[in-house]
Order: C-alpha cells, then sequence, then structure tokens
C-alpha cells in the first residue's frame, strides 16, 4: 500500500503578496478615524462607522482605542 503523503512536492513556492504600508494597525486605525472626521465633520460613533462600511470595524476601535472618543482625540480631531 502507498501512501500520498510520501510524494515530493514539485511545485513552486507560495507568493504571499505584501503590502508596502508597514505603519501599526493602530496607526491606520487613527488615520481612518482622522478621515471619517474631515469628511463628516464629527467624532464617529459606532452606529455611523458601522453604516458608512469603514474599516477596521467599530469593534477594533473600541478594543484598540476604548471608544471612538478617546480614538478622535488621539487622531487630533475635535
Amino acid at each position: 500500500m502507498r501512501n500520498s503523503n510520501t510524494r515530493k512536492f514539485r511545485g513552486g513556492r507560495l507568493a504571499v503578496p505584501t503590502t508596502e504600508d508597514h505603519r501599526f494597525p493602530e496607526e491606520l486605525a487613527l488615520e481612518a478615524v482622522r478621515r471619517f472626521m474631515e469628511d463628516h465633520q464629527q467624532v464617529p460613533t459606532a452606529e455611523l462607522w458601522t453604516a458608512a462600511g469603514l474599516s477596521p470595524s467599530e469593534k477594533t476601535i473600541r478594543r484598540t482605542f476604548g471608544s471612538f472618543r478617546a480614538a478622535a482625540r488621539l487622531a487630533g480631531g475635535f
């Protein structure tokens, strides 16, 4: 009986896409909050953020910064 797991892999290397943006996720989240405040002229709320379909998710913003108000303060907003 032959085990199919004993064959050698003959394929190429798996290419993993890289991004050019090497900032920390927190910086990217704060940039998203800044853009929201510039576009809407107000501090985002969880409801507005979710309705706008923005990334990162509202749960990520709240988990990372504690609240949208705290994220807005750190982003240099209102």
